[in-house]
């Protein structure tokens, strides 16, 4: 997988998660992290949809440069990385807010 956008960066895009009541494919447009090889979502609470459906399912799929890249899910629980992220994607007082979120991870194949 080539990516035209460089690490670390931020962008809003696409992210597809699996509905716990459906169980279909939903969208949302979300800001995304790319850091060292993985995306971050984050925010600062659990309270919406696309939070949930992660926790439920760890499949999501990100929209990059026209690609769906499938990636796997795994919810944050490092302080330092979520630090990390947040300065990356806010570059005002909200990079020092608590944040929960998600280390997404490219799925081979």
């Amino acid at each position: 997988m080539i990516l035209n956008t460089k690490s670390p960066s931020t962008f809003i895009t696409k992210v597809s998660t699996v509905s716990k009541q459906s169980n279909k494919i939903v969208s949302t447009k979300l800001k995304v992290v790319l850091k060292d090889g993985f995306f971050y979502v984050t925010r600062r609470n659990r309270d919406s949809k696309w939070y949930s459906n992660l926790l439920s399912n760890n499949y999501a799929e990100i929209e990059v440069d026209g690609q769906q890249i499938k990636t796997i899910a795994e919810e944050m629980v490092d302080e330092k990385e979520k630090k990390e992220v947040s300065a990356i994607k806010y570059n005002d007082k909200r990079m020092h807010d608590n944040r929960f979120g998600f280390k997404l991870t490219v799925k081979e194949g």
